[in-house]
């Protein structure tokens, strides 16, 4: 976990500062730490790809919603900026180490998405990565309806890579 808070604090002061090749250097030694063979979990790359998808759809749709708006110096001002896309990439990361003990808890898992992801955004607001736009609070409960759906997803998925591939090794 501590590697997502250090990507976290990285990405989002990064952003705000305009040295976005921050984000992008930590993912990587965040990356090679859990790929290590001892670390590695079957399922973790393919995590990413999926958690880099479900990223791109949600924070470009509260972009074009209107709610957020990323740090300038991105290319594509109307999308997700990489920056929280390799979040994203960093948070499936831990869906089979520090957050496995969630898969099982999927109900949890969705109450705390829900609420403590609408709060990382507000702290990165605070930070000048994000400016919250809109005046009204339903930004708060959509970005928390989405975590409610998008992390219990991610850890089910989690679990369900590892039953497919101990099923692999079961049949062989």
């Amino acid at each position: 976990m501590l590697w997502m808070q250090v990507l976290w604090f990285g990405a989002i002061i990064g952003a705000a500062e305009g040295q976005l090749w921050l984000a992008p250097l930590l993912l990587t030694g965040f990356a090679f730490w859990e790929f290590q063979p001892v670390r590695r979990v079957y399922g973790d790359f393919q995590l990413m790809l999926v958690a880099v998808l479900i990223g791109l759809i949600l924070d470009t749709s509260w972009v074009k919603l209107g709610w957020l708006e990323f740090a300038v110096g991105e290319t594509f001002p109307h999308r997700a900026p990489l920056w929280i896309l390799l979040l994203w990439a960093g948070l499936a990361l831990t869906l089979n180490h520090s957050l496995a003990w969630l898969q099982s808890r999927l109900v949890l898992a969705a109450l705390l998405g829900g609420v403590s992801s609408p709060l990382s955004y507000l702290g990165a607001s605070r930070l000048g990565a994000v400016k919250i736009v809109t005046e009204s609070g339903g930004w708060f409960l959509g970005l928390g309806l989405s975590w409610a759906v998008a992390l219990p997803l991610l850890l089910w998925l989690a679990s369900h890579l590892k039953k497919i591939k101990q099923k692999g090794q079961a049949d062989v």
